[in-house]
């Protein structure tokens, strides 16, 4: 029987194939992790001992058919070329590599493709799955918007929180080639479905021109990108507190008060309990110290993140240059 392969282990390699396990999605006898330091995948071996671990990717070419693929962009090349000889008709490649579309690749691979951006913050782990009661048998009716309504079993706050996302985290963009299957896109979206929301970006309203691009672009930044974004903010925050109140609020105290609120904020917001425009009516008086601080913000805030978005569409326009050389 043909395994599941997964090429790469590192950040997002990690996470996807540490989720897979977690969660069950497959058994470790079906799956072959390849990585080019064979070291790093000793704890997962130790872990998983039914798990084929490698550092011959031809060797996992030839006993996968779905093979997912976490290098650099500027790898994935050399990685198809090596392992191409040993793919079929029923191969399926997914990858991660940011900036690279179908068209890149169709220059020397025609087989089916699919590309997943992840988010970091879909990370699973033991602790998290054994809280949560995965129902990994459910049926899928539409592909397209699956809901998975699992039970909680546990009381803390990230638990309430899982609960009130449908036990995801995060968001998958999914894109796929145009000659790839549908059972081939029902299971990648089935497995990305197991622990984040996906979107799958053949559904937005996107007309053959070059905003498909930057509409993928700006998603990516929206999904993938903003973690980090909103993590430098609650540091800043917590440094600045600490700082401002003369360390009598020291940095872990600040830390919890501004990831609770945070958090706290969020589920209002997922929930339909609250509105954006509630949350800032009903927190705002006139005159008052919130109001002050959202004028401030609103006056401020648009230019810093429509200057953002700018700086990062222009390192992407600058990408897929130095793409289109080295694909051409």
């Amino acid at each position: 029987m043909k395994k599941y392969g997964f090429i790469g282990y590192g950040n997002m390699g990690k996470m996807i194939v540490e989720n897979i396990l977690n969660l069950k999605i497959f058994y470790p006898n079906e799956m072959i992790i390849s990585n080019r330091t064979l070291s790093k995948l000793n704890k997962l071996k130790k872990d998983y001992p039914d798990i084929t671990i490698t550092d011959d990717n031809t060797y996992l070419a030839k006993n996968c058919d779905k093979i997912f693929i976490f290098v650099e962009t500027p790898e994935f090349k050399d990685l198809i070329f090596q392992i191409s000889p040993f793919l079929t008709d029923d191969s399926h490649i997914v990858h991660v590599c940011a900036g690279l579309s179908f068209e890149n690749i169709n220059s020397f691979y025609k087989g089916s493709v699919s590309q997943v951006i992840p988010s970091i913050v879909s990370t699973f782990n033991n602790y998290h799955n054994e809280s949560i009661n995965i129902n990994n048998n459910e049926d899928v009716d539409n592909i397209h918007n699956i809901d998975n309504n699992s039970d909680i079993g546990s009381n803390d706050t990230f638990n309430c929180f899982k609960n009130a996302c449908n036990n995801k985290l995060g968001i998958s963009l999914i894109l796929h080639s145009n000659n790839t299957s549908n059972t081939d896109k029902c299971l990648i979206e089935e497995i990305f479905n197991e622990f984040s929301y996906i979107q799958i970006i053949d559904d937005f309203e996107l007309s053959n021109d070059e905003n498909n691009d930057r509409a993928v672009e700006i998603a990516t930044i929206l999904t993938s990108c903003a973690p980090a974004f909103i993590s430098l903010i609650i540091d800043n925050l917590v440094s600045i507190a600490n700082l401002k109140s003369k360390n009598k609020i020291n940095v872990d105290e600040a830390k919890y008060i501004v990831v609770k609120t945070f958090l706290s904020t969020f589920i209002q917001i997922d929930t339909d309990n609250l509105c954006t425009s509630d949350i800032i009516d009903k927190t705002s008086t006139k005159k008052g110290i919130t109001e002050i601080g959202l004028n401030y913000l609103d006056k401020n805030s648009n230019e810093l993140i429509n200057d953002l978005f700018d700086l990062l569409l222009e390192r992407y326009d600058e990408v897929k240059s130095e793409l289109n050389k080295n694909y051409s």
